[in-house]
């Protein structure tokens, strides 16, 4: 073959090498990741549901919770179970063929302040391993906190897996900085004695 025949067979396969390339990957973004590839899978995904983390009023004794949720009646049975009020909800739609959900709340509180929130799963892919870290937030004792019952709760979506999943819980405490007296409130005021010596 001479190097025109050569050029002419490139050039020749070269749109058809092209065309199902791009049959390939419209059918893999139609399909919507239905098939593994490798390389395109990202692995666990995981998102935030809106209105979650929340805090809900109550002085029922609630035990905390950590669940995994796999259908619609689970789902109503974890809201109820915090919020028999009925009105916490889940406003996102959630497919319950491609993800689950992961939910969690603490026991009863007595006083404000207190936060949880689902902050980062970690994967084990050798183990077929999910770890869920919760972060519970506490104010500190120079924070100025309201005695009212209630409990705090997080719920995110998480795409489907048969890998085992287990919740670990860390704790922080979140100290208030003290308001720090300004000369100008220090100084009396028109009419106002002065201090004392």
């Amino acid at each position: 073959m001479t190097n025109k025949t050569k050029t002419t067979l490139n050039m020749s396969l070269l749109p058809l090498v092209v065309i199902v390339v791009l049959m390939i990957g419209a059918g893999y973004f139609l399909l919507q990741g239905e098939i593994k590839l490798p390389g395109f899978n990202k692995g666990t995904e995981i998102r935030r549901l809106d209105g979650f983390p929340t805090v809900i009023t109550t002085d029922v004794a609630l035990e905390k919770q950590r669940r995994i949720i796999k259908s619609p009646e689970e789902l109503a049975e974890f809201l109820n179970y915090i919020d028999p009020t009925g009105l916490t909800e889940v406003r996102d739609s959630v497919n319950y063929d491609r993800e689950f959900l992961l939910a969690v709340s603490s026991d009863l509180q007595d006083e404000t302040g207190h936060k949880m929130r689902i902050k980062k799963v970690y994967e084990d892919k050798n183990a077929k391993h999910l770890l869920v870290l919760i972060e519970e937030t506490d104010k500190g004792d120079n924070c100025e906190v309201e005695v009212e019952g209630n409990i705090t709760a997080d719920v995110v979506a998480i795409s489907k897996t048969d890998y085992e999943i287990s919740f670990d819980r860390v704790k922080k405490v979140e100290n208030c900085e003290k308001e720090e007296v300004t000369e100008e409130e220090t100084q009396p005021t028109e009419g106002q004695p002065g201090p004392q010596q």
